[in-house]
């Protein structure tokens, strides 16, 4: 693969957290089945932290980490948050890149439903391979889906987990460190229409009808057929996805997306990983595909995550959808 790396990351997480007690109170769910869902608290989203704002101040935050990387410098921008932003319709890339001052690149989004930062280092990397005249790249993406989900809607509380927040990644070719070794990709396609939110689109566009309705928040077309897959082939799917990405045997550290904790330890036990290789995202919450970025920072702070380790990210979403990244650190 070129030999591209992470020059630096920025995260932005809003001020405000809610508690499994406090979400407990308005889920109709206990504390206990809360923390079954791996959710002890997550972060909540003020008025300002729209996703496109959260973005930015998560790439000031990268931009002041990375050696040699200033705004004028990026050539692309890819908007690697969700769907659900600011605005319909606006390409949040190119909004991003007047906020940030990057006046030499070229912007787009990108859409993945949780994976999509990974999917962003691949494009990123094909794109520095076939054009050599581009050599720095900036992912950058917010969520707050957490807007979309109906806490009344018991079939839906494998959402519960969604929080907020901005994550960013500063991508330059040559740049001797944090360096990508390979990745993977897979989606269940039978699964496309399983979790939705049916309300806003073309299908059945906004009307005075439907605005507050429950059309506008996540429903699960089967709920029986959602929890055999979520049982029998999630992990499963995770864990292979991985498998593929890695070009050896051999992870240190895993950045892993939200689960709830059988399904963690599923996950890491099928990839040979104990709890600490991994940090869990019970305290701050689902953050779509963000999560790899979340974890990536807190394996650094905590010293699990050192130079000359082999790391994996891993995530996965609705459609159903997977995404899998390693690199070779420090």
């Amino acid at each position: 693969m070129t030999d591209m790396g992470i020059a630096g990351y920025g995260l932005y997480l809003p001020a405000a957290v809610e508690t499994a007690a406090e979400l407990a109170g308005r889920s109709g769910l206990s504390q206990s089945q809360l923390h079954d869902l791996g959710i002890r608290q997550k972060f909540c989203p003020a008025k300002d932290d729209q996703p496109v704002v959260m973005a930015a101040r998560a790439a000031e935050q990268a931009f002041r980490q990375a050696d040699q990387a200033a705004p004028r410098d990026v050539d692309v921008i890819i908007y690697t948050g969700e769907e659900y932003k600011d605005y319909i319709a606006q390409t949040a890339a190119i909004r991003l890149q007047e906020e940030l001052g990057c006046t030499n690149a070229y912007a787009f989004d990108l859409v993945g439903q949780g994976v999509t930062t990974i999917v962003g280092l691949r494009v990123a990397h094909d794109m520095m391979s076939g054009d050599d005249s581009i050599r720095t790249v900036l992912l950058a993406g917010g969520t707050r889906n957490v807007d979309l989900v109906n806490f009344a809607r018991s079939e839906t509380r494998f959402l519960f987990s969604y929080s907020a927040s901005g994550a960013a990644l500063i991508l330059k070719r040559g740049c001797g460190r944090n360096l990508l070794l390979g990745t993977a990709f897979h989606t269940d396609p039978e699964m496309a229409d399983a979790v939705y939110v049916p309300g806003g689109g073309t299908e059945i566009p906004f009307s005075a009808d439907n605005i507050d309705s429950d059309l506008m928040f996540y429903q699960v077309s089967d709920p029986e057929l959602m929890d055999a897959y979520l049982r029998d082939r999630w992990p499963v799917r995770l864990i292979r996805t991985l498998r593929t990405a890695l070009t050896s045997p051999d992870l240190d550290y895993l950045a892993l997306r939200h689960l709830a904790p059988g399904e963690r330890e599923q996950v890491l036990s099928g990839l040979g990983l104990a709890g600490a290789q991994s940090a869990s995202l019970e305290e701050v919450g689902h953050h779509g595909s963000n999560d790899v970025v979340i974890s990536l920072d807190m394996g650094i702070k905590s010293g699990s995550l050192r130079n000359g380790m082999t790391v994996g990210m891993l995530s996965g979403g609705i459609g159903f959808t997977y995404a899998a990244a390693s690199f070779k650190w420090g």
